[in-house]
């Protein structure tokens, strides 16, 4: 149990570096942020919105040589489809910060219960910072134009408005 404090606390504080390294703009695009890890990664990373089975999982990973690709279920909310999307980024960023990156394509549904818990404090620690930027600028005013979602400050974009 202590183990598992001490990596939680670990991803929590590495997952805190790199929001202020991408110094994402508000509201917290998931598709601009995407688009930032991946430049920053030299990796990039695409979108793809499908019609997954329902009975299947919501978010898929397929680590290719030159690109990620992240596909996530077209048929939900786009709040749904946002925490699907930094779901698998967080899955990036563990595999990033272990030096695990598959060496070829690989697609990713099935992982350990250690995986997906990283990977869920992750995605909780990017939601987390995005809540905190939209309530830093609410205190001081700035918030008036955006769009709010479930989030506060944080919305999923098509790549192309």
């Amino acid at each position: 149990m202590r183990g598992n404090r001490l990596r939680d606390a670990r991803l929590r504080a590495h997952s805190h570096r790199l929001m202020r390294r991408l110094a994402p703009t508000l509201p917290l695009s998931v598709t601009a942020l995407c688009d930032s890890l991946g430049a920053l990664r030299g990796t990039p990373i695409s979108l793809l919105e499908w019609e997954l089975p329902a009975d299947g999982p919501f978010g898929v990973l397929i680590s290719r040589e030159h690109e990620d690709v992240i596909a996530y279920q077209a048929r939900t909310t786009k709040a749904h489809q946002a925490h699907i999307i930094l779901h698998e980024v967080g899955h990036i960023v563990a595999y990033d910060l272990a030096g695990e990156r598959p060496a070829q394509t690989q697609l990713r549904t099935c992982y350990s219960d250690r995986d997906e818990r990283d990977a869920e404090i992750i995605a909780s620690t990017i939601m987390h910072h995005a809540i905190s930027m939209g309530r830093r600028a609410r205190l001081y005013g700035l918030d008036t134009p955006w769009r709010h979602s479930v989030y506060n400050s944080l919305v999923l974009t098509d790549a192309s408005t």
